[in-house]
């Protein structure tokens, strides 16, 4: 306990309190819970995806972050259906209703799954990019989309399109570790990004879910779940897009509390709001708002953080 408190007061130390304005337009009318719709992007509607401007976003995004340009003619391509999925392209294979990606690349994935799952399983060194353009994966039993082994996993959202993940309320075959724990799930680093929308429906346990690191680049994502809404265990980035989270316990959390460069939450823009039954963002070693609007609708506290919380005036906006 004294080396937390300890470390806690170092980090105060060497972080300084952001005083950047933040843009605060509330709806004054709005005086319950909002329904937890995400606008659509301005950009919606691109006809050639390999023009779409790269985000913009600070050196804690990688190139890989924050590209969502694509060219069709270089992905693999994945049609969904219910026990008629097709692939055209190398590195995907289809079992039944599993689609298992086996090879670094980029996948353009389209149509519906009434009961199946995304399931990446790459070396550790290589990277996948998942182009979901107009996807409904629902998952009785297990993940929606489940990440086992990668470097890292990017899941851009096409423009203009809507993307629905949605799972069960009991799960079957989970590992030694009781994994995997949500709809959206990876055992390694997560990036979503792109000018489409996505929503994800956790009935079992947390909505989106990392063991490592989990970044929001930009898009359209609402997300309701049983526990957890947003769960990164390492750390959770966010970049600018609209997020309405709506969760039975927290948030957005982050639980990492051996290593103190990890640990915390940052939020440089964008729109949140938070709908929760207990804490709206909770993180051990820091909790960092520079930019962008989080308003909370909460049973439990706003921030619940034991170490370092910065907070940009008006930036947060409790209800």
């Amino acid at each position: 306990m004294k080396q937390r408190i300890l470390v806690a007061a170092i980090l105060a130390v060497v972080m300084t309190i952001a005083f950047c304005a933040c843009t605060v337009n509330p709806d004054p009318a709005n005086t319950n819970k909002p329904a937890g719709t995400a606008n659509p992007s301005e950009t919606a509607g691109n006809d050639d995806p390999s023009t779409l401007p790269q985000v913009e976003a600070s050196d804690k995004f990688t190139k890989f972050d924050t590209t969502v340009a694509y060219n069709p003619a270089e992905c693999t391509k994945i049609k969904l259906a219910q026990d008629a999925t097709t692939v055209e392209g190398d590195g995907a294979t289809v079992d039944g209703n599993k689609i298992t990606i086996g090879k670094a690349g980029s996948y353009i994935v389209t149509g519906t799954l009434s009961d199946g799952q995304i399931f990446v399983n790459v070396e550790k060194t290589e990277k996948v990019r998942l182009i979901l353009a107009g996807v409904s994966v629902t998952n009785t039993s297990q993940a929606a989309i489940y990440v086992a082994s990668a470097d890292k996993v990017g899941i851009t959202l096409a423009s203009g399109t809507e993307n629905v993940l949605t799972d069960g309320s009991k799960y079957t075959g989970l590992n030694e570790k009781d994994e995997p724990t949500g709809c959206l799930f990876s055992k390694d680093d997560l990036t979503i990004n792109g000018y489409g929308s996505l929503t994800v429906n956790g009935n079992y346990n947390n909505g989106i879910a990392s063991k490592n690191d989990l970044k929001i680049v930009s898009g359209n994502i609402t997300v309701t779940a049983k526990n957890n809404a947003i769960k990164g265990k390492d750390s959770f980035l966010m970049n600018s897009g609209t997020l309405v989270v709506n969760s039975d316990d927290d948030g957005i959390k982050v639980n990492e509390d051996e290593d103190i460069s990890k640990g915390f939450i940052c939020i440089e823009g964008g729109t949140v709001t938070v709908n929760a039954e207990d804490d709206a963002l909770t993180a051990v070693y820091s909790v960092t708002i520079t930019g962008g609007t989080v308003t909370t609708y909460v049973g439990g506290k706003a921030v619940n953080c034991t170490g370092t919380v910065n907070i940009a005036q008006g930036c947060l906006i409790e209800k």
